[in-house]
């Protein structure tokens, strides 16, 4: 599996935008100077994978889940619930559903529950949720395009921005879509 750790994602970003070298010095513990730079970036890291989350490449997980009366909070899930995607028994049959605010509603029993979720806050120490099909070069254009524009860069935030959205079109366009066969009439 291939993971992004966070500080990949800084050192990425940072050859980018043209201060690695600074960046690197921090990492080493040889120089704070850069302790600014790396602080942006790390917030850069949040935006950009929530970013990414919630409205270009939504991350799924399922969980098990056991109901007497059919309700569920969504505090019960190991993640933060974006939509849930389907529910099913322990045989694999879809169940109906209906969402509230504060929890789902379907029948009692034992489920499977497919969610979206979105990423929680990461550490320098952490690692991206991101798995598969995502790079750390994906993750350092949109983090350089927050960059440029928290620092006022707008020309430049406009280049980061079109090569992150190219990014993002080429892993669409990488990843294997369902192919709906055309119906065939008797």
């Amino acid at each position: 599996m291939n993971t992004i750790t966070v500080k990949d994602a800084i050192l990425t970003a940072s050859t980018e935008l043209g201060f690695v070298d600074k960046v690197e010095a921090y990492f080493n513990g040889t120089s704070q100077e850069a302790e600014a730079e790396v602080e942006a970036l790390l917030r850069c890291f949040q935006l950009v994978e929530n970013e990414l989350a919630l409205d270009y490449l939504p991350l799924y997980a399922e969980e098990e889940v056991e109901t007497e009366t059919g309700a569920v909070p969504y505090s019960a899930f190991s993640r933060a619930v974006v939509r849930v995607v389907k529910v099913t028994d322990e045989w694999g049959n879809e169940a109906p559903f209906t969402l509230f605010p504060e929890y789902l509603k379907t029948q009692g029993g034992k489920w499977k529950i497919r969610y979206a979720y979105s990423p929680e806050k990461k550490t320098l120490d952490g690692e991206s949720d991101y798995h598969l099909h995502v790079s750390a070069r994906l993750l350092a254009y949109g983090m350089a395009t927050e960059y440029a524009l928290a620092q006022g860069m707008f020309e430049e935030a406009s280049v980061w921005d079109k090569k992150y959205k190219d990014a993002i079109t080429a892993t669409y366009r990488a990843n294997p879509c369902r192919v709906i066969r055309s119906r065939r009439w008797i």
